[in-house]
């Protein structure tokens, strides 16, 4: 695989580079920043390269800046991590505004280039995948943002916490937006194969407490040490991991819907098939009643959003 990565100068784009190095299946990394940031690939590129003596691992790894673009061509996997990081003086649609002229930009220059998948991780994510699959004319199952998957892996730690249970254990998602109005699928959440309703031990669930939590994990890392960046490298990598191994695996991305549960024209966070192809959406899926109505309002609050930098 040819993996490109814009915005690599960056703490996750640069937790990203080091892990796809890594992996086995990575034969060339491009990584790409503006022109004043440079010097941070090349000495990103020469930090990776001696971690990677020390693993017995080898991989390619070209940087440049975003001025030509010219080493995209070829690649794989394009991910694309470029954007501002929302001040407290901006709401939500300033910065869903400002990261979409990016994104949309990108977007835009990579069609030229190459035919390839693109995975957005910038923020909010769901909106930016959205402005990259209009502006660049792919094909929807490969353009798919991280959606909803952090969170659901920050929801399964949560999860296995209460129960006192291997995290591996539990099964659990949650869709919609990765934001305020994201929805934990209660209905498919499950320890060692047993419903999680099935515990005595659910009527004690702090369920609100929970999805605040999660909501805020990312707040309070960042006030803590000032970002986050394995956890969501991580997330990444998982996703990477099912495109070139083809595993199928089923994640809950950011990708586009045309019908699927009733809804279209926006980008939401909803399980998908993650292979070589791209992402396929697993729509063979029945809510409960009040899971569904809040993924309504939860597409309903993106799709204003969409709607407002669709022509930025």
């Amino acid at each position: 695989m040819k993996v490109s990565i814009i915005g690599a100068s960056g703490k996750v784009g640069s937790a990203i580079s080091f892990l796809l190095a890594n992996e086995p299946y990575v034969k060339e990394l491009v990584l790409i920043s503006r022109e004043k940031s440079i010097d941070k690939l090349r000495g990103l590129r020469e930090d990776i390269y001696d971690a990677l003596a020390g693993t017995k691992r080898d991989c390619e790894i070209n940087v440049s800046d975003d001025k030509t673009l010219k080493f995209l061509d070829g690649s794989d996997l394009v991910i694309i991590t470029s954007g501002v990081p929302r001040t407290p003086e901006m709401s939500r649609l300033d910065l869903a505004k400002v990261n979409a002229k990016i994104i949309g930009n990108y977007a835009k220059k990579i069609a030229e280039i190459c035919e390839t998948k693109l995975f957005i991780i910038t923020n909010p994510v769901d909106v930016m995948t959205y402005k990259a699959y209009i502006d660049s004319k792919f094909e929807r199952n490969k353009v798919f943002g991280l959606g909803t998957h952090l969170d659901s892996l920050r929801f399964k730690v949560e999860i296995a916490k209460f129960f006192g249970v291997h995290i591996d254990e539990v099964r659990t998602r949650i869709i919609g937006e990765h934001g305020d109005t994201m929805v934990p699928l209660i209905s498919s959440t499950s320890i060692g194969g047993i419903p999680i309703t099935r515990f005595k031990s659910f009527k004690d669930l702090p369920l609100k407490d929970i999805i605040e939590n999660v909501k805020n994990k990312g707040s309070k890392i960042i006030a803590l040490k000032g970002g986050s960046e394995f956890g969501p490298a991580a997330a990444v990598l998982n996703v990477v991991r099912s495109i070139a191994n083809n595993e199928n695996r089923l994640l809950t991305l950011s990708t586009y819907l045309d019908g699927e549960f009733g809804f279209s024209d926006v980008c939401a966070g909803v399980p998908v098939k993650v292979g070589k192809d791209g992402v396929e959406i697993v729509t063979d899926i029945v809510f409960s009643k009040e899971e569904f109505e809040a993924f309504k309002y939860s597409i309903e609050t993106i799709k204003r959003y969409c709607e407002e930098i669709k022509e930025l």
